[in-house]
């Protein structure tokens, strides 16, 4: 999920590439698990913490943590005596990505499908670097040349500065977009809308990338949106349930297969697992896909093939009011978050593990208000002063304006980061590093989080935080 620019974080999913000709038409960010590159000067130290089976925190081990520990640096085996820093990071379900200044990018954890993109199918406990295209194990040259990189359950994506993208991993529903379903354990070009494979010509003028589950997204340059790969819920937003290998354009509200209108005026996308959100320019949400849950928030539990409105808090379906005043969404598992431009951030969707944050394990169809740390339900104070939130697979992240991370839901592998392995249905304070519970040090000065299925990813800055 996300990462800082200019020493302020993107918000999550969605996220505007770092190249100045792209930024000047991309829109404001906002999702999940996308890093997008800094082209400051970043000091800061990665940290990781929860499910740790395939590798994912990058600390050398396979022990869960239910407090941060350090990402190794490339190289090291544990104890590692050297750790990963200056660099974006974004979290898939059971693997972890990071963007380097220089438009490299290292990869770790589960790699069963080749997701971390080194040519093998070996997991990793330690980053090590994504191959070139057309590079095969052991690879001589690496990828280069990146403005941003996301992770979904098996597979990954990296935009490159020339607006053009690349996946590699997993591709059994068509979710690389190379007009295959083979996996690939190194990069490969996703294909433009319209092509076969072999494909001849290739996505481009993409500004921000989403990936999750076994479908991607890309939003354009005109603020239009694409999807490709899985579609059994509806989550490519075409109209139908078929999959697709390359890339299709998301229908407009209202629109049936085969649609005549399509998405624009988007500012910022982000792919669930099955179901997807889009932000529009106007500060409106939008949402497709798996409904099972309520992730759509639009009252229903109604799956839906192309995009309907968010409801506003406190409506029944038919809705006659819908969200607005949004700057930033991001979706998980079965479950979605809208952070607003007052700071305060509503929640919809699956509850089971109370990852909406109200102080309930009740389903929500519409949004309602996460509750202020230390509430129960029913709630009188609420969560506010948020700059950035990011949702995983049944837990939920977010970001204080004071820079400390705040975490609820699911934490059957520490992945709440409380060092506890405790679901909490309100929100609770990250530990620092080396504490164990009850904490009394709390992690702070957090530049950027990031959410994956059962693990999380924050960098914190080097020269003011002290754990």
């Amino acid at each position: 999920m996300l990462l800082a620019r200019h020493g302020r974080p993107l918000r999550r999913r969605v996220v505007a590439v770092a190249v100045a000709a792209l930024m000047a038409t991309a829109a404001s960010p906002g999702a999940r698990q996308t890093a997008v590159a800094d082209h400051g000067k970043p000091r800061g130290t990665v940290l990781a913490w929860g499910d740790n089976g395939g590798g994912e925190l990058g600390d050398g081990t396979t022990m869960n943590r239910d407090t941060p520990v350090r990402v190794c640096a490339p190289g090291q085996t544990a104890p590692c005596t050297r750790f990963l820093s200056h660099v974006a990071i974004a979290a898939g379900t059971d693997h972890s990505l990071g963007l380097l200044r220089d438009g490299s990018v290292l990869a770790w954890g589960n790699n069963a499908f080749g997701q971390l993109g080194d040519g093998t199918t070996m997991n990793r406990d330690t980053p090590v670097p994504v191959c070139a295209p057309g590079q095969t194990a052991p690879c001589t040259r690496s990828l280069t040349d990146v403005a941003a990189v996301d992770a979904g359950t098996d597979h990954s994506l990296a935009l490159r500065r020339d607006g053009t993208v690349l996946a590699w991993g997993d591709n059994a529903g068509g979710q690389l977009g190379d007009g295959t379903t083979m996996n690939r354990d190194t990069p490969v070009p996703v294909c433009a809308p319209g092509q076969t494979a072999p494909c001849t010509r290739f996505l481009a003028g993409v500004v921000a990338i989403s990936a999750h589950g076994g479908h991607s997204m890309a939003l354009l340059r005109d603020g239009s949106v694409v999807a490709w790969g899985n579609n059994g819920s509806g989550q490519l937003g075409d109209g139908t349930t078929t999959n697709r290998d390359t890339p299709v354009p998301v229908c407009a509200p209202g629109q049936a297969a085969p649609c005549a209108r399509f998405l624009t005026h988007v500012a910022a996308i982000d792919a669930g697992r099955t179901h997807a959100l889009a932000l529009g320019e106007d500060g409106s949400v939008l949402a497709w896909g798996d409904n099972a849950f309520g992730e759509l928030g639009d009252g229903t539990t109604i799956n839906r093939n192309t995009p309907v409105r968010v409801c506003a808090s406190g409506q029944t379906a038919p809705c006659s009011r819908f969200l607005t005043h949004v700057r930033t969404i991001t979706a998980g598992r079965n479950h979605s978050l809208a952070l607003r431009r007052d700071s305060t951030v509503l929640a919809w969707g699956n509850n089971a593990f109370g990852e909406l944050g109200d102080g309930t394990t009740t389903n929500r169809n519409t949004p309602v208000r996460v509750c202020a740390p230390g509430q129960t339900a029913p709630c009188s104070r609420f969560l506010t002063h948020v700059r950035t939130i990011t949702a995983g697979g049944r837990d939920s992240l977010a970001l204080g304006e004071d820079d400390t991370a705040l975490t609820w839901g699911d934490n059957a592998f520490g992945q709440l980061g409380d060092g506890t392995t405790t679901n909490r249905n309100t929100p609770v304070r990250v530990c620092a590093s080396g504490q164990t519970a009850p904490c009394s040090r709390f992690l702070t000065h957090v530049r950027t989080i990031t959410a994956g299925g059962q693990h999380s990813l924050a960098l914190v800055d080097d020269q003011r935080a002290r754990h």
